[in-house]
Parts: structure tokens; sequence; C-alpha cells
């Protein structure tokens, strides 16, 4: 079983879309001029759904998250760069055993991790490229 798409709720398609186009490299597959859904592929196999928020009261819970595994540490800190210039709300960098992080909030107030998990050989300071 593998799986296929992530379907969002987002009040704004076309600006969501456009940051996981932006940051993530994500294409569309779908009318781009559409205000009610954009189908996104990543080439690899995901695809990522996104319809417009039918209940606007309506919140993700807290701690939801959509999360990026990167091969390494320096393009996490390379998207926390372009986040701060381009003036996202996004996390200090995070190191733990689980790796280093990230997290930025999306168009439509999801959360995005970017993450580079620990090598199995660890290095000096915890963290290295994805086996």
């Amino acid at each position: 079983m593998k799986l296929n798409h992530i379907d969002l709720q987002v009040p704004d398609v076309q600006r969501t879309a456009a940051f996981f186009e932006r940051y993530f490299g994500f294409e569309h597959a779908s009318n781009r001029a559409s205000p009610a859904i954009a189908i996104l592929n990543d080439g690899e196999g995901l695809v990522l759904v996104l319809q417009r928020l039918k209940h606007p009261e309506e919140k993700y819970p807290e701690g939801f998250h959509v999360g990026f595994l990167v091969d390494d540490v320096e393009t996490v800190l390379a998207f926390h760069a372009r986040a701060l210039a381009d003036g996202l709300e996004v996390s200090e960098v995070i190191r733990n055993n689980r790796g280093t992080m990230v997290y930025c909030q999306a168009p439509g107030a999801v959360l995005v991790e970017v993450n580079a998990r620990p090598s199995r050989a660890r290095d000096s300071v915890g963290v290295g490229r994805v086996d």
C-alpha cells in the first residue's frame, strides 16, 4: 500500500498552491485559475490536493503539520533563510535527536516542517546526510 494523496482544506487555494510550488517544487496538475481546487504533484508520486475551506471558522488541530524530509542540514538552513527573507513566519532552527528542523506557517494556517534526520554514523554536531 502506498500513500496516494493528501487533501488539505485552505481558505486561499491559489496562494497556498503558490507556496508549495515555490518552496517544495510541486507542479500544478489542474486548472491553475481555479479558486476551489488545486491538484499538485511532487514528481515522485505524491499528490497534494488543496480545496477551498467550506467553513472558515474551522482550524487545524494544534500540532497538525505536514513534514518534508530533506537530505542534509544545508537544505534546512537554506529553506530557513529563504523563508525569513520572504517574510514568512518561521521557527528558529531546532536541533535534537530527531534531526535539524524548522517549522513554517504556510498560507491557510498549514504548519510545515522541513527536517534533515541525523545520519546513522553521527558527525560532530549530530546531524548529517540521510542514508
